[in-house]
């Protein structure tokens, strides 16, 4: 199976005294199965989702459609590995 990690980073707009922060988004695709994971760039602890496919295709799809949506919030990818 071939493994994809997408990683998005994004300076925080901070209306709660986060500003300045970088917020982080991490899509990782592992056959059918996608792994996304966010929060904050400075602490370990992210919250995280698993969402299962019936396909590689599908799960790719999904993985794709996160990416997008994020860069149009003003994320930039720093790794795809």
């Amino acid at each position: 199976m071939n493994k994809k990690k997408i990683v998005l980073v994004c300076q925080s707009e901070g209306s709660r005294g986060q500003n300045g922060k970088k917020k982080i988004y991490e899509i990782i695709v592992d056959g059918n199965c996608v792994i996304t994971r966010w929060g904050k760039a400075e602490e370990d602890a992210r919250q995280s989702k698993t969402d299962w496919f019936g396909s590689v295709y599908s799960a790719t799809s999904f993985a794709d459609s996160k990416k997008w949506d994020k860069l149009a919030k003003g994320y930039q990818i720093v790794l795809v590995a």
